[in-house]
């Protein structure tokens, strides 16, 4: 997919940056307040991932990550990156940046969505988190195959 430059927002730093003992709850809060900020970047860029249908749409955002965003875990450090952050050349972002940047282009096209946290291990802690539309579309870039987890 081709987007203009003039699309991609300009790099505005990083969001927030977490102490190593940040909690779940902690990281959840973080999330959510680097909302508002990351749907104001996406604006101008939101209508290029805008396709015939929301499944396509949806399609659309997961490809244009899977391609352009490598994907590692934050060590102790936990970092969330807003959407200028993930767009520059080389980034590389963990699944709260993915999701961040998931959400914010669904929310400027009026897709209803919400978050979905996930543990992949036997701790009930959830470790993991993604987005789906409220229709049941799955954006998991991590999970690396289009809705599904």
């Amino acid at each position: 997919m081709k987007i203009p430059s003039k699309a991609i927002p300009k790099f505005a730093g990083l969001k927030e940056k977490l102490s190593s003992d940040a909690d779940n709850a902690d990281l959840r809060k973080a999330i959510l307040n680097a909302l508002p900020q990351a749907v104001a970047q996406t604006k101008e860029l939101a209508p290029y991932f805008k396709a015939t249908n929301e499944r396509e749409t949806a399609k659309k955002i997961f490809d244009f990550l899977k391609s352009r965003v490598k994907y590692k875990a934050d060590d102790y450090r936990q970092v969330i990156q807003l959407p200028s952050a993930i767009l520059r050349p080389g980034a590389i972002a963990d699944c709260k940046s993915l999701s961040l940047f998931t959400a914010a282009i669904l929310q400027n096209l009026g897709i209803p969505w919400h978050f979905v946290l996930a543990s992949y291990t036997d701790s009930t802690i959830p470790g993991h988190i993604y987005v789906q539309t409220d229709s049941g579309i799955i954006i998991d870039v991590v999970w690396g195959k289009f809705d599904s987890e």
